[in-house]
């Protein structure tokens, strides 16, 4: 067969446009192997049917591209709704930090609830530590008293005979 009856034929066309069967496909892939010159031809046919579909095209309306963005924009928020859901319902209700891996200049994140506890805690122990000075000062005190108003062989038991 000819190459140039090949190519007046429409068979490139045909393959182009998906309207070519497979006996017609099988066909242009032989022709392809025994003329590599019709790889030229293939690229310039697209070239020239891509060009008379962007010509005899009109331009649609405005509101259509309006319509377009608005019903994308919608399936992006229903999309990241259905990731925000999945990332809720798979997440574990604890948090597992392997602290071998964490470099040592990082910090570990305490809830505010913790730290007032953490501090409440301090201060009750100080408080606590403050009383038991305070009362230990004034048993000191009061022994003193005690052992200053009576003489030190009253004290003393009685030695039995």
């Amino acid at each position: 067969m000819n190459l140039r009856t090949y190519i007046d034929s429409g068979a490139v066309e045909c393959y182009l446009l998906g309207l070519a069967n497979a006996e017609e496909e099988a066909l242009l892939h032989e022709m392809r192997r025994l003329y590599p010159e019709l790889e030229s031809e293939i690229s310039v046919t697209a070239f020239k049917l891509q060009e008379a579909a962007m010509e005899g095209g009109i331009k649609p309306p405005g509101e259509v591209w309006d319509h377009i963005v608005r019903e994308v924009q919608k399936e992006e928020r229903e999309a990241q709704r259905q990731r925000r859901y999945r990332r809720k319902r798979d997440e574990p209700a604890y948090t597992v930090i392997n602290l071998q891996e964490t470099p040592p200049n990082r910090y570990i994140k305490v809830s505010i609830w913790w730290r007032c506890a953490f501090i409440a805690l301090c201060m009750l122990v100080m408080a606590l530590l403050a009383s038991s000075i305070y009362f230990y000062r004034k048993y000191h005190e009061m022994e003193q008293r005690v052992l200053q108003q009576y003489p030190s062989n009253q004290l003393a038991p009685a030695s039995t005979k």
